[in-house]
């Protein structure tokens, strides 16, 4: 047919030919060429450099049978195999690959998190990963190109927190000292957890000045001046409690910037209007900037601890008055 003749055509001017692929259990392909295939593994065209001089692959050529939108994100792949290969050939030594992995906050829907790595193109190079703590690792073929990871970036902005596989306390305590701000913290069904991950930090007394464990509504009240008309209208799980704690520990603690959990963290305790896995956060700054979340964790009572204090120290990162660009690891690129 015309696509094949047009095929052996293109085939004979880049002086390439037909062969048996072993691989493919006899199938004929274009050697010296990369396969194009669909989603179900069916060949659907090639890519190959052309020796235009001798010394120099200077063009790609692609022969498609199928629509070309439809192959765009093998298409991408083949390019940037291929400008590895050109680079390589050109006598510059073989630069190291790794794979890039991303940090990113897990408020990042899943599915809106996959289109936009589909919507680049890279939806074979890419691989997501849910996290126990909530968040999303995203790992990233080295064939990413980095006009593509730029535009990745750009798309996910302050959702994305670290370029490497870094603790959230971690990049939170390096940026919370470059910003020369003092937290505190109060805590009720974490019962501790968030101060102990920020104190986990080398060097967190440059920016951790108190916690507060008040697990009882006396504590909340006699520690952090929580108003009991507050608790008592309200109830100790709610969003105006966790409020109140902010703004306690903020004075209290002598800080600059506040985070507050209080919440249900089971086996039992919860009510149809609050399931166990309720919990509020409320997070404060000394300009007056508040953010608040409300969440409904799944999961057994650690589970709920680990993604509250995961979600406590996200609402601190938002509330820095500083913001930080961030930088890829040097991996001989």
């Amino acid at each position: 047919d015309r696509n094949s003749r047009l095929r052996r055509s293109i085939i004979s001017n880049l002086g390439l030919s037909l062969g048996l692929d072993s691989r493919d259990s006899g199938e004929l392909r274009v050697m010296g060429a990369r396969r194009l295939v669909d989603a179900k593994g069916q060949n659907v065209g090639f890519a190959a450099n052309h020796d235009h001089n001798r010394h120099h692959h200077d063009r790609l050529v692609i022969f498609c049978e199928e629509p070309i939108w439809q192959l765009r994100p093998y298409i991408i792949r083949s390019i940037l195999s291929l400008q590895q290969d050109q680079y390589e050939s050109a006598g510059h030594p073989r630069r190291v690959r790794h794979a890039h992995c991303w940090m990113v906050e897990g408020s990042t829907d899943m599915k809106e998190l996959t289109t936009l790595l589909e919507v680049e193109g890279a939806a074979p190079l890419g691989a997501i990963r849910p996290l126990p703590d909530g968040d999303i690792a995203i790992r990233i073929s080295p064939l990413y190109g980095r006009e593509l990871r730029d535009m990745l970036r750009q798309r996910l902005g302050s959702r994305l927190y670290a370029m490497e596989p870094l603790p959230l306390e971690e990049v939170l305590g390096q940026q919370l000292r470059a910003a020369g701000v003092k937290v505190a913290v109060a805590e009720s069904c974490t019962g501790g957890l968030i101060s102990s991950r920020l104190t986990s930090v080398a060097g967190s007394s440059a920016f951790f000045n108190e916690g507060f464990v008040v697990y009882s509504n006396e504590a909340k009240v006699l520690r952090l001046n929580v108003p009991a008309a507050t608790l008592e209208r309200h109830g100790a799980v709610s969003t105006e409690v966790a409020q109140a704690m902010a703004q306690g520990a903020l004075h209290n603690g002598h800080a600059d910037l506040a985070v507050a959990v209080t919440g249900i963290a089971g086996p039992t305790g919860g009510s149809v209007e609050k399931p166990v896995g309720t919990v509020f956060i409320s997070c404060i700054n000394r300009d007056g900037e508040t953010l608040d979340y409300r969440g409904c964790y799944s999961g057994d009572r650690q589970r709920v601890r680990q993604r509250s204090s995961q979600t406590a120290l996200h609402l601190l990162r938002h509330l820095i008055p500083h913001k930080f660009s961030l930088t890829e690891p040097n991996w001989g690129k």
